[in-house]
């Protein structure tokens, strides 16, 4: 007879030990987060380039024009304290809150689906569609999510123990996430649908009172942390925070269909997970199993505000893949009960041309184990094209680094560039976003007054048509053209040759 305390502690090290530790060296093994100058062409830059602008003085909102929450900002700036300022260190920052959020959604899973269910779900949240690329990209998506995941996780353990703590701590960790990142804000009604949920469970005959309180519990914490987090950061700025993103400009610059096509791409790619979602959604429905209807809700809301939502990123559809692969572990659950309950009669049972739910995810199972070397193989075609493309882009920053001792300020749109390379950027014009550049929120004018009042010694130009085609005229009479590659068009100040 097994030694009860000796299975538990052994089911503690592989959930809170092994299964986060081996998460961490597999990203880090498959991942080449030392070789890749950059894994996104325009959103690592950003972050870095404000960080390290934050680190020299420069306060965000008021000199450094920033359209995202500070949290992310202010933690990575104490990082680089820490342990240097490199892209390789915020990368592993990332890495360790992606492995948070493995860890939380495996224990969240733990709850419903069991050990081994759980277990074989992290690997798939692991192994989805751009999970690994954003788990060591300098971005502040994974951050947001893990806070998000953690909030979550206490939402779950409240339904166990029914503990007001865990209330308040699914508040502060959703109101962390929402200072790291907005996206996570389509969790808040699915939160209080949820707290409505489990009292309806609970108590009935108690239920006005309770859930009352536990919604007021819920709001107050989340509330106090995020005003409070946002007070002390001057971040509650309309124009930036939250005009930038949803005024009417942003929706007329960027085409839905776009957004569509993209979505459905992406669940192309993990169309596996929704094969074994399918069945799992049946029998929670038919069995009115309503405790576990929490992923499916976030899937079904996720997905209609992506696909009509302007612009849609990459990064976005974790907010669809996380609770995609949540429902899929269900599946996994029933594949993993009809498998153990026919062990000894399998062929048979597998030949047998009657299909029930549960042998459906059988067979989904058994797909699923072929798709990944497929998602593997393609994991790693990407990671040889950002190999490759940093090649050009090293041999760019040779050149910026070469006039680096003459240089006080550089003009890019590339930020990166001047990370790597240890130059300022002026801080109106460190965020030039997608979003900022194509709803005109910054003008022709803004950019003039910028490279007048600096006078930046380098002018580099990597990817936006539209910032060349406001200046051509002021980058020719004022600067010369040094070097040109397929990565970006390097220039000098004439005063400085």
């Amino acid at each position: 007879m097994k030694n009860l305390s000796t299975v538990k502690w052994k089911e503690f090290l592989w959930f809170n030990l092994f299964i986060p530790g081996i998460f961490f060296i597999f990203a880090i093994y498959i991942m080449p987060i030392w070789q890749a100058f950059e894994f996104d062409t325009s959103d690592e830059g950003i972050e870095l380039i404000k960080t390290s602008l934050y680190l020299q003085g420069f306060d965000l909102y008021t000199q450094i024009w920033n359209d995202q929450p500070p949290l992310s900002t202010v933690v990575l700036a104490q990082w680089f304290r820490w342990f240097g300022e490199s892209i390789v260190s915020a990368r592993l920052l990332v890495l360790c809150s992606s492995t948070l959020l493995v860890w939380s959604f495996c224990q969240t899973l733990r709850i419903y689906v069991g050990n081994i269910a759980a277990t074989v779900g992290a690997f798939l949240l692991a192994i989805s569609c751009n999970f690994l690329r954003v788990s060591v990209s300098a971005m502040i998506g994974q951050p947001a999510l893990a806070m998000a995941m953690m909030s979550i996780y206490m939402l779950m353990l409240y339904r166990q123990k029914l503990s007001k703590s865990l209330i308040v701590t699914s508040g502060v960790f959703l109101a962390l996430s929402l200072q790291i990142k907005l996206f996570t804000a389509l969790l808040i009604p699915l939160i209080i649908l949820e707290l409505i949920n489990i009292r309806l469970e609970k108590d009935y005959w108690r239920l006005k009172k309770h859930i009352f309180l536990d919604i007021l519990t819920w709001l107050a914490s989340f509330g106090c942390v995020f005003l409070l987090i946002g007070f002390m950061s001057n971040s509650l700025s309309y124009e930036q925070l939250f005009g930038s993103h949803f005024d009417e400009d942003v929706k007329t610059a960027f085409d839905v269909g776009n957004s569509v096509r993209l979505t459905l791409s992406f669940l192309l790619q993990d169309f596996d997970y929704i094969l074994l979602a399918i069945p799992a959604i049946i029998i929670i429905f038919k069995k009115r199993e309503w405790n576990k209807a929490f992923p499916i809700i976030w899937l079904l809301t996720a997905f209609v505000l992506i696909l009509t939502h302007k612009p849609v990123w990459y990064h976005h559809y974790l907010l669809i893949s996380i609770p995609l692969t949540w429902v899929a572990t269900y599946g996994v659950e029933l594949a993993i009960d009809y498998l153990r309950k026919n062990r000894n009669k399998l062929q048979a049972k597998l030949n047998n041309s009657k299909i029930t739910l549960y042998k459906l995810s059988a067979y989904f199972l058994i797909l699923s184990l072929f798709f990944i070397p497929v998602k593997l193989t393609i994991i790693t075609m990407e990671n040889n094209k950002y190999i490759e493309e940093s090649k050009e882009k090293i041999e760019l920053l040779n050149i910026v680094l070469k006039h680096k001792q003459n240089t006080q300020w550089i003009f890019t749109d590339c930020p990166i560039y001047a990370f790597y390379s240890g130059l300022r950027v002026p801080p109106e014009v460190a965020v030039l976003s997608h979003i900022r550049l194509r709803s005109n929120t910054i003008t022709r004018e803004q950019f003039l007054s910028v490279l007048k009042n600096y006078r930046p010694e380098q002018a580099l130009f990597c990817k936006s048509r539209m910032i060349r085609n406001y200046l051509d005229s002021h980058i020719s009479q004022y600067y010369t053209k040094t070097f040109e590659n397929g990565a970006g068009t390097h220039y000098l100040l004439k005063d400085k040759l």
